[in-house]
């Protein structure tokens, strides 16, 4: 009877034995997998790490581009004012040009206008006419629609008037300018205009209609002028 028990005994601390040795193995086993759990861990923490870094960087790098778009709207805006100021310079710039060009044209025209006067004047004395100049002032505004004064080229023969005028070009304005020169002399001095003549070396032809409606004689050629 002692000995059944012992080997029953026996046979229970064998049993318990070998589920040592299964637990201890599968504690072997978890151990291993836990260090492979924690490499993955670590692994994974690694990997958070990394991607965390890289997030600051791409933030930082947001940031100075976000920085450098601040900087280049703010110098579009500098070069835009910049340009608005160098259009305002250039259109200034143009008006004083054309303002000094035109006030050069004005008295190189006028200069022009008197040289020829005088060229023309010689040519007629030269040809037989004396002229002498009729200055009178328009009071009343007849003339210009305005008080000015009025100036005349006249030649008298044989107790005739004949006026005339010197122009270096005309167009049909200044053939209406000329005849009430015309009307305006003849009132103011009662003395009637046998022939009013406008000496020029070009003429529009509208400047040809008009005078041919007004009585007026156009010469272009002095010196075939009688």
């Amino acid at each position: 009877m002692a000995e059944t028990h012992f080997a029953d005994l026996q046979a229970i601390v064998q049993t318990l034995a070998e589920a040592a040795v299964r637990t201890e193995t599968r504690l072997q086993t978890l151990a291993v997998a836990q260090e492979h759990t924690e490499t993955r861990l670590d692994t994974l923490a690694l990997r958070m790490e990394e991607l965390v870094q890289a997030q600051l960087r791409t933030e930082a790098r947001l940031d100075t581009l976000t920085a450098r778009l601040d900087t280049l709207a703010l110098r579009m805006e500098e070069l835009a004012q910049a340009q608005l100021r160098t259009e305002d310079e250039v259109a200034r710039l143009r008006r004083t040009i054309e303002t000094q060009i035109g006030g050069l044209g004005a008295r190189w025209g006028m200069q022009a206008e008197e040289a020829f006067r005088q060229a023309m004047k010689t040519i007629l004395e030269e040809v037989g006419f004396k002229a002498d100049r009729y200055l009178a002032y328009d009071t009343t505004g007849e003339v210009f629609g305005r008080p000015d004064q009025v100036e005349l080229d006249v030649v008298i023969q044989n107790g005739k008037a004949m006026v005339i005028e010197i122009k270096s070009s005309l167009d049909r304005g200044q053939v209406y300018l000329f005849s009430r020169k015309v009307v305006f002399y003849q009132r103011h001095t009662g003395r009637q205009v046998a022939r009013q003549v406008i000496v020029t070396p070009f003429a529009e032809q509208r400047a040809h209609d008009v005078a041919g409606s007004l009585g007026v004689e156009i010469c272009t050629d002095v010196s075939a002028f009688r």
